[in-house]
């Protein structure tokens, strides 16, 4: 690619109905990260998602709470040259297939899968929220690690399946489960799965202990297989997310709002997605960069996702074209979910942020702090203001972006692009 040709990279984001600003980094010294506060009811999806995802020229990821910004908006991102898919953890006999072992690697040099991407996965599956004590985290993905690696070093490729992982999750401590190792280490001695499981053995505290970690385990792991996700798992056509650097692709994750069921698959999507996209850009391409951006966007994000690790990701996709619009209720949703320094680190690697409004006093104060405003008139903004603050820029109150089906799908056109970009951060919207 010649990436003194970056006109892959040159486009508008719409932030407000007076202001856009350039994806262009190499011209704004922005990153790319939108972070959007509002309630429900504020419009985040109608005044920022929605004209969004139907002028953009990037490859897209879009949680979608209610199942509606696919059948919505598909048609026009066809029209428009997009390859379009669809998950549906609502209902997973629609869309394309998923399969997190899809993800693991397997070193052809070393001859084993990559304990980097195992160790991903069990942290998607196995999160630090619940206990404060990490023995009751730690312990059971050092078990999943182990059930992980044996599904993969002992079964054939088409048993690579969470469904695989649960069957051998009542095994664990038994003599059958004995035998299974020692006959793998027959067949390959030296194996990753055999070290793990000594290192297990000789870890043990009691068997009431490993009875615990065992159904810490099955609490996780029994609601992702099911009938219908494994046959998620094994569907043919699956998704490639190096695809998305390559051609404009938009993937809508349907997400329910209500039931908490698959969000533990739904975040393990989001965290492979990002890591495959960031090592395609540096492994791919010479520049590191991806010749097609990636924006991820984040809906209701505190409410349905969790990204581990999102505040050390988020500081270092910029450099390959990755981007991600993060959109919460509140601040104090992000605070809750990944601690006050963490979520600091997410808020101040996002250059442009946009406040719909709310009730909420924490993100109403910051506001009032960065736009030297008071929180009363923060908190009494008018339903159809926002406010917009980009990074080495003065905080400006606006209006939200009415998108109204004379709108629906208006592209910005090229001779309107060159007046809004003159300025590398804001431009009017006409």
């Amino acid at each position: 690619m010649d990436y003194n040709n970056r006109h892959s990279y040159q486009g508008l984001h719409i932030l407000t109905n007076d202001y856009t600003a350039s994806t262009d980094t190499w011209r704004s010294g922005l990153n790319n990260n939108v972070l959007v506060y509002g309630p429900s009811g504020a419009g985040k999806t109608r005044h920022y998602v929605k004209p969004n995802i139907l002028q953009s020229h990037e490859s897209m990821i879009i949680s979608d709470t209610k199942g509606s910004l696919y059948k919505e908006l598909g048609p026009n991102l066809r029209k428009r040259g997009f390859e379009v898919m669809n998950i549906n953890f609502t209902s997973l006999t629609d869309g394309i297939g998923y399969n997190p072992f899809d993800f693991i690697h397997y070193d052809e040099q070393n001859c084993r899968y990559s304990e980097k991407d195992i160790l991903r996965l069990t942290t998607c599956l196995i999160q630090e929220r619940h206990t404060d004590d990490p023995f009751w985290y730690e312990a059971p993905r050092q078990y999943l690690s182990l059930l992980i690696s044996y599904v993969l070093e002992a079964l054939p490729e088409n048993c690579h399946t969470l469904d695989e992982v649960v069957k051998l999750i009542t095994k664990i401590g038994s003599t059958e489960f004995g035998i299974l190792i020692d006959e793998l280490n027959a067949m390959n001695p030296g194996n990753t799965v055999q070290m793990k499981y000594n290192a297990i053995r000789g870890n043990s505290r009691a068997d009431r202990t490993e009875a615990s970690i065992k159904a810490i385990l099955s609490t996780n792991l029994n609601t992702l297989v099911f009938d219908e996700a494994t046959a998620v798992y094994k569907k043919s056509g699956r998704v490639d997310f190096k695809s998305f650097g390559r051609k404009k692709t938009a993937l809508f994750l349907t997400i329910s709002d209500t039931d908490r069921s698959m969000d533990k698959l739904a975040n393990t999507f989001m965290t492979q997605a990002i890591q495959a996209l960031c090592e395609s850009a540096d492994h791919d391409y010479p520049a590191h960069r991806l010749p097609v951006p990636v924006r991820l966007y984040l809906d209701d994000f505190a409410t349905n996702l969790f990204i581990p690790d999102l505040d050390k990701i988020i500081s270092v996709i910029r450099s390959r074209e990755i981007s991600v619009s993060v959109i919460l209720q509140s601040l104090t949703q992000l605070t809750s979910l990944y601690g006050e320094a963490a979520a600091m680190t997410i808020v101040n690697n996002c250059d442009r942020q946009l406040y719909l409004g709310g009730q909420d006093p924490s993100t109403a104060e910051y506001i009032s702090t960065r736009a030297n405003k008071p929180v009363s008139t923060i908190l009494a903004m008018p339903v159809d203001n926002a406010y917009l603050l980009v990074r080495g820029q003065k905080p400006v109150l606006s209006r939200k972006y009415e998108f109204t089906d004379r709108r629906a799908g208006r592209i910005i056109p090229e001779t309107d692009r060159k007046e809004m970009v003159s300025d590398i951060s804001l431009g009017g919207v006409k």
